[in-house]
């Protein structure tokens, strides 16, 4: 059949459009959780990384405590050496200690050069540290803003979505069903679009499609200009109608 005739042709153009303004309400409202996940991931990523640069100002921390245990270690070392020099009389004794003082103070040396590097680090590692701190502070006010603002909209959207559905079936109820059972049918098979405006190109004249824009024919141009008549395309199969015939 190239075209439905039917006096519901009208409340069938209003259905369509509540049944895409319900869809839009649907996809409003199963998309708050997939938001509501993503903004709960950035939170979780910028907390990983503050934890992460809190691990690494630890790490430098504990670096720097056993470095300065074993400059301790050294010293102790200098100082009882010092103490069996004047203990020992055998001269390669006194030479054998006194490369052991040289030890320990190179020892020291290297490990005290080593502290004031980590200090270094560990002032770095410190502003990294706060500033990880601040910014998850910053993302979890965000975080529940957007969160709050998200579950608002979709309890909006859920009350909107009932009176939207409560007023599709009353529309519904007005439509020959084994007209309503088609056009259903056909919207499930099209995308949720079974009915589609005609596309009308301002500088040819050229009417087209509204859901898959294949070009009309002359005589699809016609039919589409019948009042209570939809012209189905060639195409897709869709419904087609003229808006200004519909609502003329």
């Amino acid at each position: 059949m190239e075209i439905v005739h039917s006096v519901s042709a009208k409340a069938l153009v209003e259905l369509q459009k509540r049944d895409a303004a319900i869809a839009a309400l649907k996809a409003k409202i199963s998309g708050v959780p997939v938001k509501l996940k993503a903004i709960n991931d950035a939170f979780e990523a910028k907390k990983a990384a503050m934890s992460a640069a809190r691990q690494a100002l630890m790490a430098l921390q504990a670096k720097k405590k056993d470095a300065e245990l074993r400059i301790a270690e050294a010293e102790e070392g200098i100082r009882k050496h010092q103490r069996e020099l004047n203990m020992v009389k055998d001269n390669d004794a006194f030479k054998a200690l006194l490369k052991e003082i040289e030890n320990d103070k190179a020892a020291k040396d290297g490990l005290e050069t080593g502290v004031l590097e980590l200090l270094e680090e560990i002032d770095k590692a410190a502003v990294k540290d706060k500033a990880e701190q601040a910014e998850v502070a910053a993302v979890a006010a965000q975080r529940d803003r957007e969160a709050a603002a998200l579950e608002a909209e979709g309890r909006e959207a859920a009350g909107t979505l009932a009176e939207a559905e409560a007023g599709r079936a009353e529309l519904a109820a007005g439509i020959e069903a084994d007209l309503l059972e088609r056009y259903d049918a056909l919207r499930a098979s099209r995308a949720g679009l079974a009915v589609a405006a005609v596309h009308v190109d301002q500088a040819t004249g050229r009417y087209s499609c509204g859901g898959c824009h294949m070009g009309l024919t002359p005589q699809k141009a016609l039919d589409v200009k019948k009042p209570d008549t939809f012209a189905v395309c060639p195409e897709c199969r869709r419904w087609l109608y003229l808006e200004t015939v519909i609502n003329g």
